[in-house]
C-alpha cells in the first residue's frame, strides 16, 4: 500500500511542480484511499462475485445513508460562493432524489429485502461515523470542508466504477447498474467539477484550512474503506487511534 506524504501542499508542490491540490489531498489521504478505491468489494461488483448477503447489507446501509447525502448536498447548496456552483451541486442532489432512490427500491425487491427492513433499518456505526463526518463537515464548517469530504466520497465512487465499467457487464442488473451510475459522462463530469472546484478553492486557504482539509479528506477515506469492509465481512472494522481521537 501507498505511503502517505506528511508535507504541506506548497512542499508537495515543489517536488510535483503540475500536481494539482487535489493530488495532494490523495498523498495525504494514504494508504486509504487505495484501500478504499481497490477494495474487493469494489472488484466484486464489477466481476459478479460478490455474495448476495454482503450487497444486501451494502445496500441497506447505503440506503439509510441517502439523507444525509441530501443534506450535505442542501448545506454545499446554501454555502456555495457562485451561482455556478450551485447549479452544479443542486442538480446532482435532484438527481440522487429521483433516479437513486429509484435502483434502491427495484434491486432490494431483486434480492428478496421486504419494505419493512430497509425502511426502518438503523445506521451501523460505520455509516453512522461516515455521515456524521460527512454532515458536520457541510453543515458546521466551512464551506471547502464540506466540499473535500463530498470529493472524496464521490471521486472514490468514479474511480473504481470507471475500472469496473471496463469488465464485462455482471449479470446481476443491480451490479451492472450501480457500475453504470458510477461511471456514467454525466456523473463523472459532475466528480470532475468538484475536482475543478477543490483545485481552485485549496490553494488560496491558509496553511492551516489547507491541513484541515486534507485531514478531512483523509478520514472520510479510511471510512470508505470502513464502509466497504463492513459490507464485505459483515463487521465492523477498528479505525485506527488518529480517526478515533478526531
Amino acid at each position: 500500500m501507498p505511503t502517505p506524504y506528511d508535507g504541506s501542499f506548497p512542499q508537495f508542490q515543489s517536488a510535483h511542480p503540475n500536481a494539482a491540490f487535489s493530488d495532494w489531498l490523495v498523498a495525504r489521504a494514504e494508504p486509504f484511499w487505495s484501500a478504499a478505491t481497490e477494495h474487493p468489494f469494489t472488484r466484486a461488483i464489477g466481476d459478479g462475485s460478490m455474495p448476495d448477503e454482503a450487497y444486501t447489507r451494502y445496500l441497506i446501509e447505503d440506503y439509510t445513508f441517502v439523507t444525509d447525502l441530501a443534506s450535505t448536498l442542501g448545506y454545499l447548496v446554501a454555502k456555495a460562493p457562485r451561482m455556478q456552483s450551485k447549479t452544479q451541486l443542486s442538480a446532482f442532489l435532484a438527481l440522487l432524489t429521483s433516479e437513486e432512490n429509484d435502483y434502491f427500491l427495484r434491486s432490494f425487491e431483486a434480492l428478496g429485502v421486504p419494505a419493512s427492513t430497509y425502511e426502518t433499518a438503523a445506521q451501523g456505526p460505520t455509516t453512522r461515523a461516515f455521515a456524521d463526518l460527512l454532515v458536520s463537515s457541510a453543515g458546521k464548517g466551512s464551506y471547502p470542508d464540506g466540499l473535500a469530504c463530498l470529493l472524496c466520497a464521490e471521486w472514490c465512487y468514479l474511480t473504481w466504477g470507471r475500472r469496473e465499467a471496463q469488465k464485462p457487464k455482471p449479470e446481476a442488473f443491480y451490479l451492472a447498474e450501480w457500475i453504470d451510475l458510477h461511471a456514467v459522462p454525466g456523473f463523472e463530469a459532475f466528480v470532475n467539477w468538484i475536482i475543478e472546484e477543490m483545485n481552485g478553492i485549496g490553494p488560496t486557504l491558509s496553511p492551516d484550512d489547507q491541513d484541515r482539509v486534507s485531514r478531512l479528506f483523509r478520514h472520510m477515506s479510511a471510512l470508505e474503506f470502513a464502509f466497504f469492509e463492513a459490507a464485505w465481512t459483515g463487521k465492523t472494522p477498528d479505525l485506527p487511534e488518529e480517526f478515533r481521537q478526531s
